[in-house]
């Protein structure tokens, strides 16, 4: 609250000279608060380490608010290496996605006492809706159930991981071209399978919630 608005007044003097004075160094004062506030979080949840088999899943989930702060102070910091460092960020969080599946599972119980769950649900839980029922075979309710809403979702976290590769690797030679749509740019295709692997990864979540 003092800091910002010292920094934009200063920054409005410098105005010319350093255009990004304003937005780097409000980002600092408000990365340094999160980082504060998150690590005391996590901090605390190792020093009462009395659920670890869902505190595990927790802290793991946690560690992203710190490193999207600082990922974004260091895109903000080097523009010209910001594709890298969200790459960095994007492997995390592939693994943060697994992480909250497998946190879920705890919650319920573990697989073996949630594949008992599912079993004594409705079956109509397994029928998917709308267009989804005339492609998508019903899951039967257990152990195919719970397969298939777990692997909906780890098949975006290992696509990501190999997308989050390719995205460096291309960019380096210049075939990437973020944020351009055309037939000649990767960045066009990237998009389009990725936005496909979270629809399904979404779906299978929804999926999950719903009958649990």
């Amino acid at each position: 609250l003092i800091a910002v608005p010292m920094i934009t007044y200063h920054a409005m003097i410098y105005e010319k000279t350093r255009p990004d004075f304003a937005a780097f160094y409000s980002a600092g004062a408000f990365v340094f608060i999160t980082l504060v506030m998150s690590t005391t979080l996590i901090y605390n949840h190792l020093t009462n380490w009395y659920m670890p088999d869902v505190q595990k899943y927790v802290v793991r989930i946690l560690f992203m608010v710190p490193l999207y702060a600082i990922q974004s102070l260091l895109s903000l910091r080097f523009h010209n290496a910001r594709i890298y460092i969200v790459t960095l960020r994007d492997l995390y969080e592939a693994f943060v996605i697994q992480s909250f599946m497998y946190f879920l599972m705890e919650l319920l119980g573990g697989e073996d006492t949630l594949v008992q769950t599912l079993q004594e649900k409705d079956p109509h839980y397994g029928i998917h809706l709308g267009f989804f029922q005339y492609v998508i075979p019903k899951w039967e309710m257990g152990f195919e159930f719970m397969a298939n809403c777990k692997h909906g979702v780890l098949q975006y976290v290992v696509l990501k991981v190999f997308a989050s590769v390719a995205t460096a690797t291309l960019e380096m030679l210049g075939m990437f071209h973020e944020g351009e749509f055309s037939w000649f740019s990767a960045y066009t295709y990237m998009a389009f399978i990725i936005n496909l692997s979270q629809m399904w990864a979404l779906y299978c979540l929804v999926k999950f919630y719903h009958a649990t």
